[in-house]
């Protein structure tokens, strides 16, 4: 080995390093994201290691093998908790006697580099007839230098293998996904589908992971004899390999470039030049650094771009030498407590080194999840951009005044407003008790529906929120007044799934369940709360606080018992329907007081003394009251539904949702499938499968409805006082849109955040083919994301533009390039037009009504 090293060290090669067991400092870098997971693969990486066996054999005198799960719990417990708190030196210093690694005199780096070699023997020791592999991607007068002395190196040899290669690096990475080797967690389940989980790879986010039984191919076979080195002298057998499928997407390549690119400069001005949040003038836009975009074909439901910022290069994880520890540690283990202090001396947000700590505590705090914790946070606002965090597919955010299409197809459809519906916007709304403020300070005066959507007048969606509500309010069941614009959301694709072939996240739409549910459980904690302090501020009742938290293991079952019924009650009180609220006060009172009173029966005598019936009566009094006229109310409001309708509330819906939507919108209302899959071949280029589009929900929309719709969206990017004429002022072929901004959340300005920017849109606006959605987290407002959707535009109309407006010189202008890599031309063509992909994947640059056949390897 010490030969071995030598060669490697003078030729600058690179010893293969996935072990997660650092030096300099001593720590675990596992390529895991969220604190369970490093968890989990701390106490595998030590088990395989034997130190179970150690602590087992120190306890009790028997291996861990041997210990009964269910007899010996709790000795498993024990082990696994006190594996947790062996440091990573104690680790390391376990492993160099174990490996008898020591008195030669070596360094640490050293030591780890024998380490790895031998730690890997190891893990494979249960097929031993694999090899090992030292190092990977070696130079050719590497290689050739170990084939001269071959015969000096024993157990030693050199091989190639194919891997794969992005000629576009970080190019469509929300899409591709990428491949790695198999974690110890799955290593059973891929065994049983015979994969080698010593040297296989297997895709492990996106289409990689989607396709992977179908890229994956079959690995071919030999019988061979070997002498005593281990070296190949004769083959007995050979069964040859065959590739797996290759798969074409619906991705045009250049329009992916142009998104992503034109996401990544946007958000840079953004940063750069940091732009006001129009409902908060003081907050501005610094943090622009988490986008997505996605561009739908209408008339089929085709995902021609997906692109989700900060991207990765997949081949960090394929090419050797890529994935260096410092970028580990960028991608799966950022320091927070770094960057959480930069992030607030940069943002201004604390002054003075006292009060930066104080509010790093604050944002970035310890994980308390993480017994005896002393160095790992948590991003408990999301601010730390996540190049792996899909978020085109996974981020769900308030939709903003993007919504408010919807809530006019809601209002036209159901008949409460027609084309010709007028108000008079005053600037400030007020019904049911309560105030909503629009946008336009004073109002925008008479408006209708098209102006509403041009001028995105909040007052005018309001109205038609507030009618919604009164039309169903009195229907059998109370609900509909409140679910009808979830109804509608849901037709158009909000809320639901898309039938995207990566992984989605689904969010909701305001409905009256979900509020009901959600509300309960905050408010039983906020009545929890008020019960412990002994004070309801909103009433200025005073009282002997009570401590009605649950704790199952550690108080008697009478009292647990009470507490999980005092729990239903102040539920019940929460959920109680407004028009029995009155009737059921008295009984819900009552049966607080009962449980209270079987509570305060286990204390001791002398705290007994203090809680008098008065002093319970209060108690009981403050909760109910609470429960009933404060918790409720929020429930049952009417408000809701009047947040709800201009894309507050409790919407949440993904980028790629969104797309779908304003396509559904675009297209007249027939909601297709998303897809990104197009066609599949075979290793001779036969066509095995082939998508077609798929209409999930006709809407028989009114033409008038239709006609309205788009009316009003035309305006937002082509008239006088649309919320985005500015983003696509000059550009020839008409468009139409909506903007949207919705706050993060009521104290935004105090951690550094501030509103999504929300656009979406479709071109061209009179016959639509694509429609697009953009999402900026701490974008500030639609208008000032728009210029996404335009350089798409300009990209997929490129033809189009010179063709019939030759005197038009496009804004943005992103030229797609494959990365230049020196791998001793080992690595097939780069050129701009051929994107090579060994194991089989075909990256489609065109647009699939353009260049139908035209499949780009």
């Amino acid at each position: 080995m010490e030969k071995v090293f030598q060669i490697l060290s003078q030729n600058g090669e690179i010893q293969e390093d996935d072990f997660a067991l650092k030096v300099k400092p001593y720590r675990f870098d596992f390529k895991a994201v969220n604190a369970s997971d490093k968890k989990w693969l701390e106490l595998r990486f030590k088990k395989d290691r034997g130190l179970n066996d150690k602590l087992a054999k120190d306890y009790y005198e028997k291996n861990y093998a041997d210990l009964d799960k269910e007899k010996d719990k709790d000795k498993i417990q024990r082990i696994e908790k006190d594996l947790l708190k062996i440091t990573p030196e104690e680790t390391f210093k376990y492993l160099v006697e174990t490996y008898e690694i020591i008195g030669q005199n070596l360094s640490l780096e050293e030591q780890r580099k024998y380490m790895i070699v031998k730690d890997n023997i190891k893990m494979q020791s249960f097929s031993g007839y694999k090899p090992v592999v030292i190092a990977k991607n070696l130079k050719k007068e590497t290689a050739f230098k170990f084939y001269e002395r071959l015969n000096e190196l024993p157990g030693i040899d050199v091989g190639n293998e194919p891997i794969r290669y992005y000629p576009y690096g970080e190019l469509g990475s929300s899409v591709l996904g990428y491949i790695s080797k198999i974690n110890t967690e799955d290593k059973d389940s891929y065994e049983e589908k015979g994969y080698d989980v010593s040297t296989d790879t297997i895709g492990v986010s996106g289409i990689e992971k989607a396709y992977e039984s179908r890229l994956r191919g079959s690995k071919g076979q030999r019988t061979v004899k070997v002498n005593k080195y281990g070296r190949i002298v004769e083959e007995l057998f050979k069964k040859n390999p065959y590739s797996g499928e290759k798969i074409q997407l619906t991705i045009d390549a250049k329009l992916q470039n142009a998104a992503e690119k034109a996401l990544d400069k946007t958000m840079e001005n953004l940063r750069n030049n940091p732009r006001p949040d129009p409902q908060d003038l003081t907050i501005m836009t610094s943090n622009a650094t988490r986008g997505a975009a996605v561009v739908f074909n209408v008339k089929t439901g085709e995902v021609l771009a997906l692109a989700s910022r900060p991207g990765f290069d997949p081949n960090i994880f394929t090419i050797p030498g890529k994935l260096t520890d410092e970028a580990s540690k960028k991608y799966f283990n950022p320091d927070l407590k770094e960057f959480g202090t930069q992030y607030i001396e940069s943002m201004a947000l604390a002054s003075g080194k006292s009060n930066v700590e104080q509010k790093l505590n604050q944002m970035f705090p310890l994980d308390k999840r993480i017994e005896n914790n002393t160095t790992i946070r948590e991003d408990t606002y999301d601010i730390v951009p996540k190049p792996f965090y899909n978020y085109a597919t996974f981020s769900l955010t308030p939709p903003g005044s993007t919504f408010k299409p919807l809530t006019a197809i809601a209002g036209l459809e159901d008949g409460v407003i027609n084309g010709g519906t007028t108000v008079v916007d005053t600037g400030t709304y007020t019904n049911y008790g309560g105030s909503w403020n629009c946008w336009k300070r004073g109002g925008h005066g008479v408006i209708g529906v098209v102006n509403a959507l041009k001028e995105s007048c909040n007052y005018f969606f309001y109205n038609v929120g507030s009618l919604l509500y009164e039309k169903y309010k009195n229907a059998p069941r109370i609900e509909k007044a409140y679910d009808i614009i979830k109804e509608y959301a849901e037709k158009f694709g909000l809320g639901v799934k898309t039938g995207i072939e990566i992984p989605e996240k689904i969010g909701s739409a305001y409905n009256f369940k979900s509020t009901k549910e959600n509300k309960t459980i905050m408010f039983y904690y906020s009545c929890r709360d008020i019960l412990k302090a002994g004070f309801e501020q909103g009433r200025n009742k005073k009282f002997v606080p009570i401590d009605i938290t649950i704790r199952e293991n550690k108080e008697d079952k009478s009292i647990t018992e009470a507490k999980k019924k005092i729990k239903e009650t102040i539920k019940s009180a929460i959920q109680v329907e407004a028009k029995k609220k009155n009737s059921m006060y008295a009984k819900y009172i009552e049966d607080m007081k009962t449980q209270l009173k079987v509570l305060v029966s286990s204390y001791d005598k002398d705290k007994q003394s203090k809680y008098t019936d008065e002093q319970i009566e209060k108690a009981a009094s403050a909760a109910i009251d609470f429960c009933i006229w404060d918790a409720n109310i929020q429930i049952y409001t009417p408000g809701n539904v009047i947040n709800a309708s201009i894309g507050q509330g409790d919407h949440q819906f993904t980028p790629v949702q969104l797309a779908n939507y304003v396509a559904t919108i675009a297209n007249g209302g027939h909601r297709y499938e998303a897809h990104l899959f197009k066609k599949a071949y075979d290793d001779e280029d036969n066509v095995v499968e082939e998508k077609q589009p798929k209409v999930i929900s006709d809407i028989n929309l009114k033409d008038s409805t239709i006609e309205v719709l788009k009316e009003g969206m035309k305006g937002v990017t082509s008239e006088e006082g649309g919320t985005a004429t500015k983003a696509f002022a000059g550009f020839p072929i008409q468009t139409a849109g909506k903007t949207g901004s919705a706050t993060f959340s009521a104290t935004q300005n105090e951690v550094g955040r501030t509103s999504f920017g929300v656009f979406v849109g479709y071109a061209p606006a009179d016959n639509p083919e694509i429609a697009v959605s953009v999402v900026i987290f701490d974008g500030g407002h639609g208008g000032y994301v728009a210029p996404v959707a335009r350089a798409v535009y300009e990209e997929y109309f490129a033809e189009r533009l010179k063709k019939e407006y030759p005197a038009y010189t496009p804004t943005y202008n992103y030229e797609l390039k494959a990365i230049e890599v020196d791998q001793n031309n080992v690595i097939g063509d780069t050129k701009e037009d051929k994107a090579s992909d060994k194991t089989g994947k075909d990256i489609d640059n065109s647009s699939s009504e353009k260049e139908e056949d035209n499949k780009n390897e």
